[in-house]
């Protein structure tokens, strides 16, 4: 084989072994974002309403990213953003879980409902207790654990007896 043919050929196999990974993932079948512990366990069937509302929300943008790459139309870059946008997505509904979970856990709420909203992280405490300034400062701390400090927080509460 002449010398002048040895690259062109390796890249075209490279980029080739790229597509086929490509086509490989898109095609996986991916599983959707739950709600674990949280649906048995929660007391205000509102929040388990909202919470469900916004897992299906999240389920919905990630199939459309799924499909889009599924399509086979996009480019290397537009793959890697979609996939980037996909686990982004779950990345957050993991993260307000588990903030959920952690301020039960840690402050004996009845149940938390946390809803990442552009810039604003909504944290709705179920409670009837009424909210000091050092419960703001820890759950605005947890908020930060597991959440970046860009994020504004916005505590609220509905009561039990409302």
């Amino acid at each position: 084989m002449k010398k002048k043919l040895r690259l062109p050929i390796l890249l075209l196999a490279v980029v080739v072994m790229m597509s086929i990974f490509y086509i490989h993932e898109a095609n996986k079948p991916s599983a959707p974002v739950t709600s674990p512990g949280l649906d048995t366990s929660t007391t205000n069937p509102d929040f388990s309403e909202a919470r469900m509302k916004s897992i299906e929300e999240v389920n919905a943008l990630i199939e459309e990213a799924e499909a889009k790459i599924a399509a086979g139309g996009l480019s290397v870059a537009e793959v890697e953003a979609e996939n980037a946008k996909i686990t982004s997505l779950r990345q957050t509904k993991v993260n307000e879980i588990a903030l959920e979970e952690m301020i039960m856990a840690s402050l004996s709420f009845e149940d938390v409902l946390v809803l990442l909203e552009d810039d604003i992280l909504v944290i709705d405490l179920y409670t009837d207790k009424e909210l000091t300034k050092a419960t703001f400062i820890s759950i605005s701390r947890l908020a930060n654990e597991k959440f970046s400090n860009t994020y504004t927080v916005k505590l609220t509460t509905t009561s039990s007896t409302q």
